[in-house]
Formats: structure tokens, C-alpha cells, sequence
């Protein structure tokens, strides 16, 4: 075989090898997905004061699509929720959090 200096060239190969692998259809699931589908599981068969936090890299905006994106197609009853003091996290609970979280001091309590 012909030595190639600047492309790479691989082992020549047999049609009749090409004709019989089927070609996979579809996409990879993302390992992400996965291990945020077993988290929602996990929340939805827990204690329903049980918070669990997602530590993420990246952008929040994308991490709380996804973590909705599985929490919508598993249909579970599982809330997804941030607070402005925890950047970085996603919590996971069965039930609702609050929405004043870390806003400052609550006056007349």
C-alpha cells in the first residue's frame, strides 16, 4: 500500500462487510440526561422534605432546560428551583419551594 504523508488512509475493506452492518438510527443520549433522569427518579420516591442539589458546570439557563426537559418527560411530580444565594445549583424536590428565598430580611416577623 501507498505510503500517504498529509491524509490518513485507513485498511482497505470489503463491500460485502459494508453491506451487512445496519447503521445505528437515532441519537446518543447525552450521560447527563441520564444521570438527571436517575436524580428525578430518586427525588420522586424520597422523603417529600428531601431537597436535593444538582452542583452543574456551565450555564444556568441551558442546566434548568435539561433538568426540566427530564422532569416533563419522566412525569413525575419533582419541582425544579435555584436561589440567587446558591449559584451553580439546581434544587429537586417534591415539593414547591418558595420564590423570596435569599431576597433580604423579612420585615414584621
Amino acid at each position: 500500500m501507498t505510503k500517504f504523508t498529509t491524509i490518513k488512509v485507513g485498511k482497505p475493506l470489503n463491500l460485502d462487510d459494508l453491506k451487512k452492518k445496519s447503521v445505528p438510527r437515532g441519537h446518543r443520549v447525552n450521560p447527563r440526561d441520564e444521570d438527571l433522569t436517575r436524580l428525578v427518579n430518586e427525588v420522586s420516591v424520597g422523603a417529600a422534605s428531601q431537597v436535593l442539589p444538582w452542583h452543574f458546570d456551565g450555564k444556568a439557563a441551558t442546566a434548568r432546560a435539561a433538568a426540566n426537559k427530564i422532569v416533563k418527560a419522566s412525569a413525575a411530580s419533582v419541582y425544579v428551583s435555584s436561589r440567587p444565594d446558591m449559584p451553580g445549583v439546581l434544587l429537586f424536590s417534591r415539593v414547591p419551594l418558595s420564590g423570596r428565598q435569599g431576597k433580604g430580611g423579612a420585615k414584621g416577623r
